[in-house]
């Protein structure tokens, strides 16, 4: 059983999900999910990238790109939301990106995840997102992702596990 019914989501996956197709759904959507591996460019964050297929999407590709219908992006995808340990306070990272791109709400990692812990904390955010057949709300996206950290902890997953996983926006 899908949680968001299948009229409601286009997905790429493979061979399908190019930088230019991802771009194109960047673009069209107003929630995105890419599950997927990130790289933090500590020197040049605007290098940070995603890694798709034949390719890497660039921080400042998605900076410079219209994305007028943005409200949500879940970064399933290691160090989305990774700072710099020398300037704290003055790293920019994708996630961050994302919402000064345009996205209203973001959730992101601060390192790599655990590839087991990915499809879980997403199952439980939309699961309560999307529950009883809801229009989702990117302000919700907070308590959301609050609840999947607490069932982590409630399985007893080592705290490395669950820290990661962060909010931005509103």
């Amino acid at each position: 059983m899908s949680i968001i019914p299948h009229s409601q989501v286009q997905s790429l996956e493979g061979h399908q999900a190019t930088v230019d197709a991802v771009k194109l759904q960047l673009e069209d959507f107003s929630w995105v999910h890419l599950a997927c591996h990130g790289k933090q460019d500590l020197i040049k964050p605007t290098k940070s990238h995603l890694l798709l297929y034949g390719g890497v999407l660039e921080l400042e590709t998605i900076l410079c790109m219209p994305l007028s219908n943005a409200e949500f992006v879940f970064l399933a995808a290691c160090q989305t939301a990774m700072g710099d340990a020398q300037l704290i306070n003055e790293s920019f990272h994708l996630g961050g990106g994302f919402i000064a791109a345009g996205f209203r709400s973001a959730i992101g990692t601060l390192w790599s995840m655990n590839d087991r812990d990915g499809p879980l904390v997403a199952e439980i955010v939309y699961s309560h997102l999307f529950r009883e057949g809801q229009q989702a709300q990117a302000s919700n996206t907070a308590e959301a992702l609050l609840l999947a950290v607490d069932e982590l902890k409630a399985r007893k997953v080592p705290y490395e596990r669950w820290i990661p996983f962060i909010h931005m926006g509103i």
